[in-house]
């Protein structure tokens, strides 16, 4: 069963067991989320553009890939409106959750094809974009997480999953003060955390944290421990051109491991499933 991570420029598969690395994707600008809705698919966020690109946010189209387990290509899911600034994807119940940054959207698509927006803190005014950089979703009880980046401190917020797939914007019913520049939502022993990105650490509401270094983002268990992916600091336009990591913990957070990804530029999501093919 192989970790499956997303860079600038790939999605790859990782075997654990001898380090070995296959390039499953290339060439459909920035991939990040990541998701496995049953055993031997794939789904995954891609932009169509790199970080570097110099195409407009605005006239960016992005889309989801459905996939087998070596990357062929099934499906490609879009909606009739854009999907801009793709950053992480879910999977509840037979629907597929996108955060889409820039336009402070939620894109929702159902299990019969049809889409819905929702607009976690409101439909921003015209000419406005990306005021809290919402970059992670979690699904726990009937509660749906969404991860607010805001470009410093970060909250993390969580709706009733009924009215945020309605589409309806109503208050939040928590809301929690963690990380910096944060991404990722998971829990351990019962407190809620995330990777504090802009800090190369992970942290927890009960005042957990280990230090990394890097930005950390991306997060998956695996068998006997964790993998943490870490990206370079680098201007915009040089991202897509450094060197990202993924960093093995064993289950009391010793590190085990660092691999290096020369040439893929920032590491965006981690996915191990047990039920991988």
């Amino acid at each position: 069963m192989p970790l499956y991570l997303t860079t600038s420029h790939s999605l790859l598969a990782l075997d654990l067991a001898t380090g070995a690395l296959r390039v499953l994707r290339r060439g459909e600008g920035l991939y990040y989320g990541l998701v496995q809705p049953q055993p031997g698919r794939l789904l995954v966020a891609a932009r169509k553009r790199l970080v570097s690109d110099p195409i407009p946010l605005a006239d960016e189209r992005g889309a989801v890939l459905v996939l087998n387990e070596d990357g062929r290509l099934i499906d490609s899911w879009q909606p009739a409106f854009p999907l801009r600034d793709l950053h992480g994807i879910a999977w509840h119940e037979g629907d597929l959750w996108a955060t889409c940054s820039y336009d402070d959207l939620v894109a929702i698509r159902l299990a019969d094809g049809g889409w819905r927006r929702w607009w976690p803190l409101g439909e921003p005014p015209p000419g406005v974009s990306d005021r809290f950089h919402f970059n992670s979703l979690w699904f726990e009880g009937d509660l749906v997480w969404i991860l607010a980046h805001q470009r410093g401190p970060s909250q993390l917020l969580a709706f009733p999953i009924e009215s945020a797939r309605a589409g309806q914007t109503l208050p939040p019913e928590r809301i929690v003060q963690l990380g910096n520049q944060a991404h990722d939502i998971w829990r351990l022993e019962g407190a809620l955390c995330t990777c504090s990105s802009a800090e190369g650490a992970l942290a927890s509401e009960a005042g957990w944290r280990l230090e990394i270094g890097g930005f950390t983002r991306g997060i998956a268990r695996i068998p006997g421990g964790w993998a943490v992916g870490v990206s370079e600091f680098a201007e915009r336009r040089q991202r897509d051109l450094t060197t990202g990591q993924v960093v093995l913990f064993d289950e009391c957070w010793r590190e085990m491991h660092r691999l290096f990804l020369a040439g893929e530029g920032l590491v965006l999501g981690l996915l191990w499933s047990d039920h991988s093919p």
